[in-house]
């Protein structure tokens, strides 16, 4: 479903990428981002998609990479689009910035989703009203984009931990305090089968078997802080992972994490690389920018494309 508004001469036209399915989806959130571009005199254009597929379609309509069809019309009159707005949750981002990174157009979360991680990472909030005027900034940044098994990502993926944390948190809301935070951690990392990994971080390589592995090119996965020294820009991402099995104090360690105090050494340890391989992952869960997906082959690796994403800051 496409809504219009009447064509006029504007400084930029949004394509707002709607999914009506995120966590936190209400038409009255939509009906705020839509009076924040009137009010800046800007143009936009609604797509509302029925499926994952009809999103990503849609944002490629958006971007001038596919004609328009039953699924949604650019209205002609607001001129070509300019950015892509995700309205969802990470997965949505995901989505939406795989069009924009092929068709060279700026991209940025509106948040709607349960962890927000690509919002918190990149503007410190997951508050829709605080993100608009990063929105309607005519200001961009660049930030990396990794590629694992054919698909893109764009804040982090992993192994373990993560997995069970996304898995977790499908059935909780967002917990406001530490200690809910631990006690999910606790659940989480009771599931997680210790399996034997070959890592190899540029030339590094590590025989380890983890509870927790994490490739970051933003700071959050599964709603906490565990790379608070990302740099999106410069080529390199964050490889986590623990290297001591018999270490089970995940209450502690997520305690920490969320607080922003954990410090990287002996038992969970922090590297940064732009070309990560790892085996053997056959049949592994890997959380893809909060998708889980299963991994089809046993050799996976990891690289940070020398072109970057735009986004809207």
């Amino acid at each position: 479903m496409v809504r219009k508004q009447s064509p006029r001469k504007n400084k930029g036209h949004y394509a707002l990428l709607v999914n009506k399915e995120a966590d936190r989806y209400e038409p009255k959130a939509i009906e705020r981002l839509i009076a924040a571009i009137r009010s800046n005199k800007d143009a936009y254009t609604l797509y509302e998609a029925d499926s994952a597929m009809d999103l990503f379609r849609s944002a490629e309509v958006a971007a001038g990479m596919r004609q328009a069809g039953r699924i949604s019309r650019p209205y002609p009159g607001a001129g070509k689009v300019t950015a892509l707005i995700a309205c969802g949750g990470d997965g949505t981002f995901n989505l939406v910035a795989r069009a924009g990174f092929k068709g060279n157009l700026p991209v940025a979360p509106y948040p709607l989703g349960k962890l927000n991680d690509v919002s918190k990472s990149l503007y410190g909030t997951t508050d829709p009203s605080r993100v608009l005027r990063h929105i309607l900034s005519s200001d961009t940044r660049k930030s990396d984009v990794g590629w694992v098994g054919g698909l893109p990502f764009f804040c982090s993926i992993g192994l373990g931990f993560t997995a069970r944390m996304i898995e977790e948190m499908a059935n909780h809301s967002v917990p406001r305090l530490t200690m809910g935070w631990s006690k999910i951690a606790t659940r989480a990392a009771a599931q997680v089968e210790f399996k034997d990994l070959i890592l190899k971080v540029d030339s590094f390589r590590f025989e380890i078997h983890p509870a927790i592995f994490n490739i970051h090119l933003l700071s959050h996965a599964a709603g906490l802080p565990f790379s608070p020294v990302s740099i999106p820009d410069d080529g390199h991402a964050e490889v986590i992972f623990d290297i001591n099995p018999e270490n089970d104090n995940f209450s502690a360690f997520t305690r920490l994490i969320h607080k922003g105090k954990y410090l990287y050494g002996d038992e969970v340890r922090l590297y940064r690389g732009s070309v990560i391989s790892m085996q053997p992952v056959k049949g592994r869960r890997l959380c893809l920018d909060g998708e889980l997906i299963k991994l089809p082959t046993d050799y996976v690796e990891v690289k940070i494309d020398e072109k970057k994403l735009q986004v809207l800051y």
